[in-house]
Formats: C-alpha cells, sequence, structure tokens
C-alpha cells in the first residue's frame, strides 16, 4: 500500500485511525492491517512511527489525557464560587468522557493492559485533577484560614473514588450517561473539602 498525499503527519493520522478503529472493536482485538487501512499508510509508515499496536494505542491515550487536562483548565475561573467551580470543571470531565466512548474505554480499562507506561500515563490525569482540588482549598483558604490544606493523599484518594464511580458506569453499560454522576461526585467532593474545616470552628462559626 502506498501511503497517500495528506497534509496530515502520517503520526496523527494513526493515531487518530486507532480512535476510529476503537469505535468498532475493543484493543485487544484491532491490528496494525486495521489501523494502517483506516489511516490509508503502509505498515512501513506504521512502524517507522510505533514498534506496536500498543505504543500507538499510549499515543492515543496521551493525547486524550491531554485534552480532558485542557478541559479541566478550560472550565476554571478564578473569580468563581469555588462549589459553582466544582460543579462547572466536574461536568466538564465527564462530558469529554461521555463524548468519545471508544475512547473512554482505552483509557479507563484497556490501559491497564498496556504496563506501567500505561499506568503512567493514567496517573498523570488523576494527578492533574487531584492538584485542581488542591488549588482549590488553597483558593479557599485565602478567605477561610481557618481551613486545613488538602494534601496530596487525600487529593488521590478522592480522584480514586471518582474514578471507581467511572469505571462502575462502565461495567454496568452507562458510559453514555456519565454526566449524571455529576452530582454525585460534586457532592462528594464537597463533602470532603468541608471536612477540612475544624470542627470547633463548624460548631461555633464566627461572623
Amino acid at each position: 500500500m502506498s501511503d497517500t498525499v495528506d497534509p496530515i503527519a502520517p503520526r496523527q493520522r494513526l493515531i487518530d485511525a486507532l480512535g476510529d478503529v476503537l469505535a468498532d472493536k475493543p484493543l485487544a482485538d484491532v491490528t496494525v492491517a486495521d489501523i494502517v487501512a483506516r489511516a490509508h499508510v503502509s505498515k512501513r509508515t506504521f512502524y517507522e512511527q510505533f514498534d506496536t499496536k500498543e505504543a500507538c494505542a499510549l499515543a492515543l491515550c496521551e493525547r486524550f489525557s491531554q485534552n480532558l487536562v485542557g478541559q479541566i483548565a478550560a472550565s476554571y475561573d478564578h473569580g468563581a464560587d469555588w462549589v459553582e467551580q466544582l460543579a462547572r470543571v466536574t461536568h466538564a470531565y465527564l462530558a469529554t468522557l461521555q463524548a468519545r466512548p471508544a475512547l473512554l474505554r482505552a483509557f479507563f480499562i484497556d490501559l491497564h493492559g498496556l504496563g506501567p507506561e500505561g499506568l503512567k500515563v493514567r496517573r498523570q490525569v488523576q494527578q492533574t485533577f487531584a492538584e485542581f482540588l488542591r488549588l482549590q482549598v488553597d483558593i479557599a483558604r485565602f478567605k477561610e484560614p481557618h481551613k486545613q490544606p488538602l494534601d496530596a493523599p487525600l487529593a488521590m484518594a478522592v480522584v480514586g473514588g471518582i474514578t471507581e464511580l467511572i469505571l462502575q458506569a462502565l461495567e454496568d453499560g452507562r458510559g453514555h450517561e456519565l454526566t449524571t454522576l455529576a452530582p454525585t461526585i460534586t457532592g462528594f467532593v464537597q463533602a470532603v473539602l468541608e471536612s477540612l474545616v475544624p470542627l470547633e470552628h463548624r460548631l461555633n462559626p464566627t461572623p
């Protein structure tokens, strides 16, 4: 097969092609032949860019994770009420996942089968969301200095809980309605953040 002329770089075309193929079959059933046929390039071109199908899948998930991070950043508003902001960012995050069901499965399930590199990609997104939560607390502490900081382990525990809710929805066949989880996730995170206010202050709040 000869490569067709296309302004899009071969690597990008191959990544896009894998994303399209995943809409038809799970990653375990995808072959390099499937990818190059969808990308309209030769196998030689594929192996010039990637050593394996799994390497191409990692690149796809890395790009997907960058899009997720972009959605979080785009939804961030320094001047907004923190509860409103939390709800907005959570909804944007879930909507981005929901919009690409094939990539959603690849990112949350197939990455587990791609070894340490796959887990690293997923952890990067979890870390970004955890840092967002910690930033929310740091900003709130300017107005509420009595509030305790949100430490990194607790922030990651919160993100882990959110991830489990998403995985459960996928297992139940509800990947197309992830945004319905937004109120639950927002309430959960809000409860954790409010717990950072010392008990004595909650019992005797200052005006």
